[in-house]
């Protein structure tokens, strides 16, 4: 899956049911090559990305249980694992 698809999805907290944002970047090790985390752009999606923006939540990779089809899910729904 190329990073581009990732960027186009929606972020949904599955413990709470709530939109958090849109994937804008990810933290990607460099000694490894594995992402650590993404960067979620919180509000609404633009077309153009402002990196200045104060409104970014980084999202460890540990705590994504679902990367889907149109929607990205973090945390586990109901609290189970």
């Amino acid at each position: 899956m190329k990073f581009s698809e990732i960027q186009k999805k929606e972020v949904i907290d599955a413990t709470k049911g709530s939109f958090l944002g849109y994937v804008e970047d990810a933290t990607i090790d460099i000694a490894n090559g594995k992402v650590e985390s993404l960067h979620v752009n919180i509000g609404e999606r633009s077309l153009f990305f402002d990196s200045k923006q104060k409104n970014v939540k980084k999202i460890p990779l540990k705590d994504i249980s679902i990367i889907g089809k149109d929607i990205v899910l973090v945390g586990k729904k109901g609290g189970k694992e």
